[in-house]
């Protein structure tokens, strides 16, 4: 072959491998860079097998799903992070990204939210979730935003019930006397206080030994928490007086809410708190008659006494509620959970 036709026969060639290249090229779909994920932390102070961690779990990964992988939540059980009133500053401060927490953690904070536990002000759980997520939903948003977090969705833990180890509760004179162990909400603590009892505050952790020495005759949790605490194990009776209502909320810290996640993203996660929210509330119900059956099965005695008369010794309970909360705040409340009873 002569030097000018392999010259000719090089750039035959190099247009050949050129032209495939760029068709190869063509053929390719675009590759783009995948977007980091949006990592959060979600504490609360259920344990493992109760309906609030159970949906939390399922609300997670279908939030990951949805927004393919963009954005993963990791839960933190059991108050790992700390105690729940810990673990609202810290996510206040934004330390922790999100909580399930019990508007009693945070009156530090917010004494107006305080109203979501004045005892016997709800008739039944349709009466509590109607105030709680229509006729007072924009105020509460409010009372939260004010103190530092960003309202998602209401999960649940039930209404509170009373045990104790000395007889069976039946009446409000039944209370009295008793030492009753309370957290430190000043509900709760007024509440047994207008039945007659002593109220003792000890930390969640302490109170299943505390029951046991008989340092405190009795206690009080929605049923769900009393049997997974196993506190029916040192009582003898355990009454359904569903003196408060208590409520948990999916909340974050503003700035995580705002700038971590872009529109679409944060309607997703109010989409599955609001799913997982109403799917933990209907696992309390859902638990509670059989959570008794294994406690009554266990010895403990079960009395569902008529609220009526308890709620007749509430005024002392009122009056000093009343004047914590201030006076506006209790009439504007009041009529928010009227409106939801009518």
């Amino acid at each position: 072959m002569t030097s000018r036709q392999e010259t000719a026969s090089r750039g035959l060639t190099r247009r050949s491998a050129l032209g495939a290249t760029a068709a190869f090229a063509v053929t390719l779909p675009a590759i783009r860079p995948a977007r980091a994920a949006v990592e959060l932390r979600l504490t609360h102070p259920a344990d493992l097998s109760h309906p609030v961690h159970l949906e939390a779990e399922a609300m997670v990964k279908r939030i990951s799903e949805r927004t393919n992988g963009e954005v993963k939540i990791t839960i933190f059980p059991n108050n790992a992070l700390g105690s729940p009133v810990e673990a609202a500053q810290q996510t206040r401060l934004g330390a922790i990204d999100m909580m399930l927490l019990n508007p009693a953690n945070i009156e530090a904070l917010s004494k107006t939210i305080g109203v979501i536990n004045i005892p016997y002000q709800f008739d039944s759980y349709e009466h509590a979730h109607k105030t709680l997520d229509v006729t007072a939903r924009d105020w509460i948003s409010d009372q939260l935003k004010a103190a530092g977090f960003a309202w998602i969705a209401n999960f649940e833990w039930g209404f509170r019930a009373l045990t104790n180890s000395r007889r069976p509760i039946n009446q409000p004179a039944d209370v009295q006397g008793l030492k009753i162990r309370v957290p430190p909400e000043l509900a709760i603590k007024a509440a047994f206080e207008a039945l007659g009892a002593s109220t003792q505050t000890i930390a969640f952790q302490e109170v299943y030994l505390a029951l046991a020495n008989k340092v405190v005759d009795g206690q009080d949790n929605p049923v769900g928490t009393t049997f997974a605490a196993k506190f029916f194990e040192a009582q003898k009776h355990l009454a359904l007086t569903r003196h408060i209502y208590a409520s948990i909320m999916f909340c974050a810290n503003p700035r995580t809410w705002t700038t971590k996640l872009n529109d679409a993203q944060r309607k997703i996660v109010q989409e599955e708190g609001t799913t997982a929210g109403m799917a933990a509330r209907k696992g309390v119900r859902d638990n509670e008659e059989a959570n008794l059956a294994a406690m009554q099965k266990a010895g403990v005695e079960i009395t569902r006494p008529d609220v009526g008369p308890f709620r007749d010794k509430m005024g002392p309970a009122y009056d000093q509620l009343r004047k914590a909360l201030g006076e506006e705040t209790w009439a504007a409340w009041a009529k928010l959970v009227a409106s939801a009873r009518a």
